[in-house]
């Protein structure tokens, strides 16, 4: 047989081999060397072969890496972003025109929608099927009795008409339940972690987590890492307290039980009520007698008095690691879910300043 006719037989065995599946996209093929001891010939043989499927675009060849089966180009399209109250929410207006941004740089337009507590989840996905989008990002219903059930329901008909889903912020079930589909947020655990030491570091003791009631799934991993900040520093405690931060009844509770130094909120706009509450029934007890924080960084936090020490959430980052992801999902729809976490930054201001 000529080299000619021993490249071409290889040529085809192997683009037989990728149609069917036999090496994954962004797979590795074998090697020249394995190749060329498999259908004895060449190496230069081999590499005409490879050389040819890379004329067809089924095959990329790096040097000194090998050759690897090309990742087929998306067809772009439009993506849908999915929230709650999307236009009152604080994090997700930021995290929107960063989504909205990075999808547009890599070709790809954004529609938006409210995600409704009450309509059918199915009517839901329907719409969002008929808007000819390739996939949504959701942000998981907060502050509902019963949001876990509706948030599953809204995912799972979303992934049956078809469309990839990536979730944004928290996911659809409490913590410690993980589902099976991507995830895009902030290291809630760790972001705790690191607001509860900064806190311990400057000599409080008593600590609170203070939520609202029905709070989001990303709530349980926080108090799992204020409580590992508490043990690692020892000497302190803390009390996880649920309640309207607004009612003078229950804060006028908290602070005669549990007594604090610090008073951790689930969010900045929580904490900017609780400080407008302890200053209408007490201002004795505000900074630095007591010290206040939240989450998020919102645009307010630094105006408040006294300025909030919070979490910043990297909203650019953010915006760059969903669309990613999503696009991941959409190129290999099969593969296994992901959970991309990214560090929050500890922003100190005045309210737990010594």
């Amino acid at each position: 047989m000529s080299a000619l006719h021993k490249h071409a037989a290889i040529f085809q065995h192997l683009q037989e081999a990728i149609k069917r599946g036999e090496f994954r996209q962004g797979g590795k093929l074998p090697s020249e060397v394995a190749l060329a001891r498999k259908f004895g010939v060449s190496r230069p043989t081999v590499a005409q072969a490879l050389r040819e499927l890379q004329r067809l675009g089924l095959v990329e060849r790096h040097a000194g890496s090998g050759s690897f089966v090309k990742e087929p180009a998306l067809a772009k399209g439009t993506l849908g972003l999915l929230a709650d109250g999307l236009e009152r929410t604080e994090i997700m207006q930021p995290l929107s025109a960063e989504i909205t941004r990075a999808a547009r740089q890599s070709g790809w337009d954004l529609v938006m929608g409210t995600a409704m507590a009450d309509r059918a989840p199915d009517a839901i996905a329907r719409e969002w099927a008929d808007r000819k989008v390739a996939g949504v990002f959701f942000a998981p219903i907060e502050h509902h009795p019963v949001r876990a059930a509706i948030n599953r329901n809204l995912a799972e008909r979303l992934r049956h008409r078809g469309l990839a889903v990536v979730l944004l912020d928290r996911d659809v079930g409490d913590f410690p339940e993980r589902s099976d589909y991507d995830l895009v947020g902030i290291d809630d655990f760790f972001a705790a972690f690191d607001l509860f030491t900064h806190v311990l570091e400057r000599g409080c003791k008593r600590l609170v987590l203070l939520v609202r009631p029905d709070y989001p799934a990303s709530t349980n991993l926080r108090l799992s890492g204020a409580r590992a900040a508490v043990e690692r520093m020892g000497g302190a405690k803390i009390e996880f307290i649920v309640g309207n931060p607004e009612d003078d009844g229950f804060v006028r509770r908290i602070m005669t039980k549990a007594k604090p130094d610090a008073v951790i909120c689930s969010n900045d706009a929580t904490a900017a009520a609780l400080l407008q509450t302890c200053r209408r029934l007490d201002r004795r007890i505000l900074p630095p007698r007591l010290k206040f924080a939240g989450f998020d960084d919102v645009r307010y936090a630094r105006l408040l008095t006294p300025p909030l020490t919070t979490m910043r959430q990297p909203y650019e980052a953010l915006g760059m690691a969903a669309v990613e992801t999503m696009l991941g999902r959409l190129r290999q729809p099969h593969m296994p879910a992901r959970r991309v976490l990214l560090r929050a930054e500890l922003i100190a201001r005045d309210s737990t300043r010594t």
